[in-house]
């Protein structure tokens, strides 16, 4: 139990945070930040294929023949997606549900975990996880068609995963340290016991 107390302090709490800021940012501009990102993506993906592109010719004694076609790929495909952002936003949904559905697996994880432990609400986290993982994977079939409306509903699913990431998080600590707590003091039992017997020993001798 120590282990997983140890594995889900800081990583899961920033990622709950992320997806909490991440959120009310798509609520408020739902089509203006899947379009800027699309953007960046865009944009990094032909900076790369630049970069290839610049290596080929500059390295003139040291050619990779793969690096050239491999640079005008990437060039032409990241200038298509910073041109038409339009065209790929359904992909950036469909990341999205990838990360949400991954979130929810994980969350399953530690429901069986503090059902192991003794936690008597551990079907709680069950639900959370099996519907985080139901929300993930409508949003990799992006069922709503019109890519605002999707986008404000990830905003929300996004917000959703956060808090519920937040309460998992303080839930299996608390389980983690009434764990603790319930160990030591069985060892201190164990301790006085044993010294009352030693004691009794002493006394009958």
């Amino acid at each position: 139990m120590r282990e997983l107390f140890q594995r889900i302090k800081l990583d899961v709490i920033i990622g709950a945070i992320c997806c909490i800021l991440f959120g009310i940012v798509l609520l408020i501009w739902p089509v203006e930040v899947t379009t800027v990102t699309c953007k960046v993506i865009g944009g990094a993906i032909a900076f790369l294929g630049l970069l290839k592109i610049i290596g080929y010719i500059m390295n003139a004694k040291e050619k990779n023949g793969v690096n050239l076609p491999l640079g005008m790929v990437l060039f032409f495909v990241g200038a298509w997606i910073f041109l038409k952002p339009g065209s790929v936003q359904s992909l950036l949904m469909i990341g999205i549900g990838v990360v949400l559905f991954v979130h929810g697996f994980e969350d399953l994880k530690y429901a069986v975990q503090t059902k192991r432990s003794g936690f008597e609400n551990w079907w709680v986290i069950f639900l959370f996880a099996v519907l985080g993982m139901g929300l993930g994977a409508a949003c990799i079939v992006d069922c709503f068609g019109v890519i605002s409306v999707t986008t404000t509903f990830v905003g929300i699913v996004l917000i959703y995963d956060g808090i519920t990431d937040l309460w998992i998080v303080a839930k299996v600590v608390n389980v983690t340290k009434e764990i603790k707590k319930e160990l030591e003091t069985f060892k201190d039992s164990d301790i006085e016991i044993v010294e009352a017997e030693i004691v009794t020993e002493e006394e009958t001798d």
